[in-house]
């Protein structure tokens, strides 16, 4: 958890630097659709994904039972663009 109060820009750059592969991101959106980011380091690409989910997908693609890959072609997740 990272509540520094730095932007969302340095706070993924941060996590990059250590090595850690997904970053869910909590926001203003959450409060509004119950959704968070999820952001994989490697691609840089990030999904929104229902709160009651997150934590199951992150479980799937961590224990091989799906890959990032087959999440975002899989289309079920809206992707999300960043506002840096």
């Amino acid at each position: 958890m990272d509540s520094t109060g730095q932007s969302i820009g340095k706070r993924y750059a941060r996590t990059d630097e250590i090595g850690i592969p997904y970053a869910i991101t909590i926001d203003r959106q959450t409060q509004e659709d119950n959704t968070v980011t999820l952001r994989e380091r490697d691609t840089m690409l990030q999904i929104r994904v229902p709160l009651g989910e997150v934590a199951r997908l992150v479980q799937d693609i961590v224990q091989g039972r799906t890959s990032w890959k087959e999440v975002t072609e899989s289309k079920k997740y809206p992707f999300h663009e960043s506002k840096e």
